[in-house]
Parts: structure tokens; sequence; C-alpha cells
């Protein structure tokens, strides 16, 4: 019987389980791919990278507090610790305690990104994965650079083992390779904009996070060639760009902030209270929040000028005037 005895630490392994996932992701530009094979690459690249990310996490809450990997701190003992016998930190709870134990703290964008990234894994294990490689290949992208970053300027890399800083030098060459090949590809759809004379015209995408998305009657991204219809879209920008869940929301008894256009009349139409800004995703509408006020009887938005203000919109005034006569 022959036994082999592995010895990684727990950093070596989220540096090994990241690297291979930036090695996958580069596979799949091999355009002799078919779709079985570049399925079951993204799968696996999004796993290990979740993995490796969680990980890193855990190694540098480790390197604060040994007591600060458990799931449960009350708990925490150095029998189970020697033995991997226990419960650890999941991935959120591994960047509350960074921010609150560590001081620590992700900007928001970054929070978004890995967020993008534990859906996107998710789906993969337990669901399907309906979306275009480009915007998974950007979603894993940037969450490559926030590790890297987080490593580089929370971890003393001068303490990495051999075969640590051998990983993570892999890791970084990786990422230097991706950010050309994302750069190109910007500036591809950057000409294509340019042609169709869209430059400055378009908002972010809600699949791959890039101000690439055009609206029309289809919601469609010239990077990563996300499409959808606009009510579709709309759904998709308010869950994945400004962040509202919308089971958690409506079970909570709050509203969706997508309502219908006032100049296609589809329910497209786009709330962002945080920037005031209204668009539709079915037309080339846009508009301020400040401009628009609630019916007092349906409950939709709709425009007022702010002097005339009646809190009526013009569907329930004509049909009062109509049931008046």
């Amino acid at each position: 019987v022959v036994t082999m005895e592995m010895n990684c630490s727990l950093l070596e392994n989220g540096l090994d389980f990241i690297l291979d996932a930036a090695q996958k992701l580069s596979e799949l530009n091999d355009s002799d791919l078919d779709d079985k094979d570049s399925q079951r690459l993204i799968k696996y690249a999004l796993l290990h990278l979740s993995a490796g990310i969680e990980l890193v996490f855990k190694y540098r809450l480790f390197k604060e507090h040994w007591t600060y990997v458990f799931a449960d701190m009350n708990k925490a003992n150095k029998q189970g610790l020697s033995s991997g016998d226990f419960s650890s930190v999941d991935s959120k709870t591994s960047i509350d305690r960074l921010k609150s134990l560590c001081d620590i703290a992700f900007d928001e964008q970054e929070k978004t990104d890995l967020q993008r990234l534990r859906n996107r894994r998710n789906r993969a294990e337990h669901f399907s994965l309906n979306e275009p490689l480009k915007a998974v290949e950007i979603s894993m992208h940037k969450s490559i650079s926030i590790i890297t970053k987080f490593l580089v300027n929370h971890c003393n890399t001068d303490e990495f083992l051999e075969e640590e800083t051998s990983l993570f030098e892999d890791i970084k060459g990786q990422l230097r390779e991706m950010e050309q090949h994302h750069n190109d590809a910007k500036a591809i759809a950057e000409r294509q904009l340019s042609d169709m004379n869209m430059t400055g015209l378009t908002i972010t995408c809600p699949a791959c996070g890039e101000k690439f998305l055009i609206r029309d009657d289809k919601a469609t991204c010239v990077f990563c060639g996300y499409t959808a219809s606009g009510t579709e879209a709309a759904q998709d920008y308010v869950e994945n760009v400004l962040g509202i869940d919308s089971f958690s929301t409506i079970k909570d008894g709050g509203e969706i902030p997508v309502y219908e256009c006032p100049q296609c009349g589809n329910d497209a139409l786009v709330f962002n209270n945080d920037t005031g800004e209204v668009l539709c995703f079915s037309c080339d509408y846009e508009g301020k929040t400040e401009d628009f006020s609630f019916c007092d009887w349906c409950g939709k938005p709709y425009e007022c000028d702010g002097d005339d203000e009646i809190g009526m919109c013009p569907d329930c005034i004509a049909y009062r005037m109509e049931k008046d006569d």
C-alpha cells in the first residue's frame, strides 16, 4: 500500500487554488475547446478561486489570532485546530472579522465584486451558470486582482515560505496576462461603441460590471455579450449593480425600484436612489428621481414639475375624469 503525506500550509493551499483557477481561466481562451470542456473549466475555476480566496482570508485571520478562524470563536480549542476537526469561518463572516478584528476593510466595489464571484460560484456548483463566458472571466479577473492587492497590502510577504512565494509570483504573472487580455478586449469594445456613435452613452452592465451596456429594445453589452429584454435587464441591474436582493426585499415588505417607463411603457424603469438617476432599460429615457412623485391612488411614479403637484398620475386623473363624466 502506497501512502502519501500532504503537508501544505493554509496559505499555500489558498494560493495553489487561486493559481489553478487563473491557469484554467487562461485555458478558456483556447479556441479548440468545445462547449463541454469550457463549461467544465469555468466551473472548477470558480470553485477553486472561491476556495482559495476564503483560505487566504482565514490565513490573515489566523495570523491575527488562531481563534478567529473558528465559526464559533467561543468553541475554539487547540485540539480541534491541530486535527482540523472544527467548523471554520465562512466567507462573509471572514470579511466582517477582517474589518472588526484586523482593521482591514474592503471598499464597496470590492465587496460587490467578491459577492458576485460567490454568487456565480454557488450557481455553478448547485444549479447552472447561464451567463456570458466573458462576464464570468471578468468577475474572476477582478477577484484575483482584489486578493493580490490584499496579500500585498495586508500580509507580510517577506514571511512567506519558499513555496508560498513561488505560487504568489506565478499568480502575479497570470494576473499580468489577464490584465493585458482584459485591456485588449476593452479597446475592441470601445472602438465598437465609437463606430456606433455610442461613446459616453452606455451604462454599467449587470453581468460584467463594465460600462458597455446599450439600452434599446433589448439591452446589450458590447463587451461581454450579455443580452436581455429591457424588463429582464432592469431586474438584473437592480440585483447585481444596485445590490438589492429582490426576494429578501419583497419578503421584508419592501419594494423593488423597477417601474413603468413614461416614454416606452415597459416595466423597465429603474430608480437609483443613491445617485438620483432614473434609467429605462427598454429605451433611451433618462431622468432624475427629484422630477418624479408617486401617485397617491395607484402608487406608480409619474413625472411632475413640483409646482402643480396634486398627488395623482395622468392615468388616474384620466380615470377619475372619465368616471365623473
